[in-house]
């Protein structure tokens, strides 16, 4: 008989400090199976071991055993049951030991009981075992209180055979929401910590019961999911041996995963398409099923690194700067010639879709974004690391990232070329580099000119499409304006790839200064407190620009009207676009302008010409009203134009489908060099 003596240590404290993440909520139920485990090996009867687990779940105990879908309902608590070899003196002893290096051959950390505690409020252990030649029963509730004993008591039992029954009790809620609640996801978790044990085939049978008269073998969840084809390699990293297990795993939500072992246990896993895209999510076998890969390391190495919870390892991530140099054995290091083991495994599958992704993209670079041409010829390696089945944005954004590593990698070496010493310029080496350095710039300027045309295409595409209806409705003013230019802002907050002024005219884009409907007590071309500024209600907008001949030789002024406005009349400003845009000419005028080196403007005496576009879509009513102003046709028809001699003034009117057919048909030839369709 063993005196129940208290814990020489603070049973609160050691649990409190105790780490156990919420996402490893099962880690509890984890190492009550790994002791089960342990004794049944002690008991010698692995063959014929069993480990039962019951799962105890919020709710009337009678109304869950009549409902079908119970795994609904949250788990309050398990119960363990083993035919292991029972609690015997040693393993009490074991027990109260805090920190017992009982078991640490089979690496036990001796801390099991107070991760129970972490995520259980108790835990009630009953056991049977053999005391010399009879048995004995003994009873315990650990809690987290006084000396961690509760209840305690031993007495002799009339069975002929030694178990053991462990109770989580009462799920602590923090933890219990992240406790999965199904048998075939709780055996899929007891499978995945617990693979090595299956894979060598030294796992007691264990099956998991519901309340509603359930049960799962999880041996049989094992062979119905993670297929026999087992592939092994062995690997050394730093004079260390590792062993590597890659399987296919069938019937899960799962994707790819790489699992570090301790003593035959998974700590920690990684997402494997993180460092191998090409595997991508899942993988189709010949019969159409889906299957993922799961890649096992285990090492004597990872079973002396890992922590006292068994929820890390006590080794460097992936955060040492010169890790080659370094003592230290790094995750890093490990996941990289695991990778690489794991590369050989898989090589015909990976060549196969590598191969079909790159002329995936290849083809798609040809056909839709010809800027990236070059990424084929100078690092067509980065198109076959992108991630497969990539389409539309994300593939342009990848092949973006892959153009700007190349255009910095051309930088660089041109800052090699153009900024080397008199003795290297001499050099036969100096003339390669220069020659791969002149072809590279080249080749980079033809890309950026190519990615240029494709924007400009996409533009006209964008003011194509707004230009028709939308959900039975017409874009409005703003809509239209924010192709053109962002609206609300000046020129100097805007880069000059943010607009579209090109679509009007090419000269425009060369301004000293342009805003964007601000009225003009806002523009600082212009001494004014007149807050005149387009009809918010309609969205008229004004720009005023300059070119660079002089600091300010001409004014532009551009009015949009929404796209099938009607009901234009002579009869007021707000429904006259001329008149509107007169009115902007004789505020500009009978106000001080000056330009940006404060000098003020003589509009008269310098004869400065204005022009003017107003943009809209033709119908009867402005037709009407261009007629009243003795405006003349353009030769296509699409317009009117009238020269405004008091005000040195040009006035254009173009319709949208007039600017839309310009722009295809002066950007055509740009389009076809690239080979873009222009329909």
């Amino acid at each position: 008989m063993i005196n129940i003596t208290e814990f020489h240590t603070n049973i609160a404290g050691k649990v409190r400090n105790t780490k156990l993440p919420k996402s490893k909520a099962l880690w509890p139920l984890f190492e009550t199976i790994s002791n089960s485990i342990h004794a049944i090996e002690e008991r010698g009867n692995i063959k014929t071991g069993q480990i039962q687990i019951f799962i105890i779940r919020n709710g009337n105990v009678n109304a869950l055993k009549s409902i079908k879908n119970a795994d609904n309902y949250p788990i309050n608590s398990f119960h363990v049951h083993d035919n292991g070899i029972g609690f015997t003196d040693k393993n009490l002893e074991s027990f109260l030991t805090a920190e017992s290096d009982y078991k640490i051959e089979k690496g036990a950390k001796g801390i099991g009981r107070f991760v129970s505690l972490k995520a259980f409020k108790q835990v009630k252990y009953t056991s049977c075992y053999k005391n010399e030649a009879s048995f004995n029963k003994r009873n315990l509730l650990f809690k987290p209180i006084d000396n961690g004993i509760q209840d305690y008591f031993e007495e002799p039992s009339t069975e002929n055979k030694s178990w053991t029954t462990v109770e989580l009790q009462d799920y602590k809620e923090e933890f219990q929401k992240f406790c999965p609640k199904t048998l075939e996801d709780i055996a899929e978790k007891i499978v995945e910590h617990f693979l090595v044990f299956f894979l060598q085939d030294k796992c007691p049978y264990i099956t998991l019961f519901d309340q509603n008269g359930n049960e799962l073998l999880v041996q049989n969840y094992y062979g119905n999911t993670f297929t026999a084809s087992i592939k092994e390699r062995d690997f050394i990293v730093r004079e260390n041996d590792f062993k590597l297990y890659l399987l296919k795993v069938y019937n899960t939500r799962k994707t790819h995963q790489i699992h570090y072992c301790a003593n035959s246990r998974e700590v920690k896993f990684e997402l494997l398409n993180s460092f191998m895209p090409d595997l991508g999510r899942k993988i189709d076998d010949e019969d159409g099923n889906s299957f993922v890969y799961h890649s096992y390391i285990t090492s004597k190495f990872l079973d002396d690194a890992v922590d006292n919870e068994r929820i890390d390892f006590n080794i460097p991530e992936d955060d040492i700067e010169f890790e080659d140099e370094s003592e230290d054995l790094t995750l890093k290091t490990i996941r990289k010639k695991a990778l690489e083991k794991i590369e050989e495994l898989l090589i015909d599958y990976l060549n196969l879709v590598r191969d079909e992704k790159f002329v995936a993209y290849q083809n798609h670079i040809f056909e839709l974004s010809p800027q990236y041409k070059t990424i084929i010829k100078y690092h067509p390696d980065s198109i076959r690391k992108l991630p497969p089945n990539l389409s539309g944005n994300r593939l342009d954004i990848e092949l973006f990232k892959a153009q700007n590593d190349l255009e910095a990698e051309i930088k660089l070496l041109g800052d090699e070329v153009l900024n080397s010493n008199g003795d290297f310029r001499n050099s036969e080496h100096y003339q390669v580099k220069y020659t791969e350095y002149i072809e590279k710039f080249n080749d980079i300027g033809k890309a950026n000119l190519a990615k240029y045309i494709v924007h400009r295409k996409s533009v006209i595409e964008l003011l194509d499409k707004f230009l028709g209806m939308e959900d039975d409705k017409f874009q409005t003013e703003e809509t239209i304006h924010n192709i053109f230019f962002p609206i609300r802002t000046e020129s100097d907050e805007i880069n000059y790839d943010k607009q579209n002024l090109w679509l009007i005219d090419e000269r425009l884009a060369y301004h000293n200064y342009l805003s964007s409907d601000k009225s003009f007590k806002n523009i600082s071309l212009i001494e004014s407190t007149d807050l005149q500024r387009p009809d918010l209600l309609i969205f008229n907008d004004s720009f005023a620009f300059v070119n660079d001949d002089a600091p300010h030789q001409s004014f532009t002024i551009v009015e949009f009207k929404r796209p099938e406005r009607d009901g234009y009349s002579t009869e007021s400003s707000k429904k006259n676009p001329v008149d509107q845009v007169l009115q902007y000419i004789r505020t500009i005028r009978n106000n001080q302008a000056i330009d940006r080196r404060g000098k003020r403007i003589d509009f008269i005496t310098d004869n400065i010409p204005f022009y003017a576009y107003i943009i809209l879509d033709l119908n009867d009513s402005i037709k009407q009203v261009l007629d009243d102003k003795d405006f003349k046709k353009t030769p296509d028809l699409m317009g009117y134009f009238q020269f405004h001699e008091k005000y040195n003034t040009y006035i254009e009117v173009i319709s949208y489908q007039k600017l839309l057919k310009d722009a295809k048909m002066k950007n055509r030839i740009l389009f076809d060099k690239l080979g873009l369709p222009t329909n």
